[in-house]
């Protein structure tokens, strides 16, 4: 009879760190502790208790440090750098724009959108703006365009309001997803302004005001009206995150497929 047993070489694997991965990093470049201090401006002692894991959490000023002088050496790779900064406990906090997150997504990515014939799907950021569109989505979704912000087609456009049955619960739970990504961020300087553009629209500002939060990618049941439909049209749409290494948490995507029942489910911010 056959017995699985546990290998001995199981008890060698041991979680990753911010100390072995800086290590590993350190001699990958033949590195001593000493020349990687003096560089980075902090004692030999200090990226000894590092490595050893007795300061587990160091200041993003110090990781930028190691980072610029590890580079020096030979260029870290953004997979690196990224898990660096994870291990530390430090999100990464740079606001990216629209092109370079349109940059992050692959030629694969953007044919996967093609593959959803007769249903909507796309790519868009944190902020509510677009990155990408298939024809449906374009068709079923008028004005909504690539390189725009959502938020303000869904309240500063009447086509929204007529393409949407249910404007109005669509309204509510996108302010109070919002009102959820934001507080993931942490302090970032974004929100303050992407609040200062939408507080134009007073039913965003009573909503907003309301202070609901969510962190559901599913939306209360809506219809979408198309001009050559007899009746609502009906999609089920999921929602989901999309990693970019340099800008986590930034980039979702949205894919869809129509129903014959009139009313389902959708989420698009």
């Amino acid at each position: 009879m056959n017995q699985l047993t546990r290998s001995r070489d199981s008890e060698l694997l041991t979680l990753p760190t911010f100390g072995s991965f800086l290590r590993w990093l350190r001699d990958d470049r033949r590195m001593s502790r000493e020349r990687l201090a003096v560089s980075a401006g902090v004692s030999a002692s200090y990226v000894t208790h590092l490595e050893w894991g007795d300061r587990d959490h160091p200041a993003r000023a110090v990781v930028e440090s190691l980072v610029d002088c590890l580079d020096r050496v030979r260029a870290l790779t953004t997979t690196e750098r990224r898990h660096l900064f994870d291990l530390a406990g430090l999100p990464i906090t740079s606001t990216p724009t629209v092109d370079q997150l349109r940059a992050g997504i692959s030629d694969d990515a953007l044919r996967i959108l093609d593959a959803h014939r007769g249903g909507v799907a796309g790519y868009f950021d944190a902020r509510g703006n677009i990155l990408a569109l298939n024809n449906a989505a374009q068709s079923m979704l008028p004005g909504l365009s690539v390189g725009e912000n959502g938020l303000h087609w869904l309240f500063g456009s009447e086509t929204a309001r007529q393409v949407f049955v249910d404007w109005d619960d669509i309204a509510r739970a996108t302010v109070s997803g919002l009102r959820g990504r934001i507080g993931t961020f942490g302090h970032a300087d974004w929100p303050e302004q992407l609040l200062d553009e939408l507080g134009v629209y007073p039913e965003f500002c009573s909503i907003w005001n309301a202070g609901e939060v969510t962190f559901t990618s599913e939306l209360p049941p809506i219809r979408l009206r198309e001009s050559d439909a007899a009746r609502p049209v009906g999609l089920t749409v999921q929602v989901f995150d999309v990693d970019v290494v340099d800008y986590p948490g930034w980039l979702r995507a949205f894919v869809g497929t129509r129903r014959d029942d009139p009313v389902a489910r959708m989420t698009i911010m």
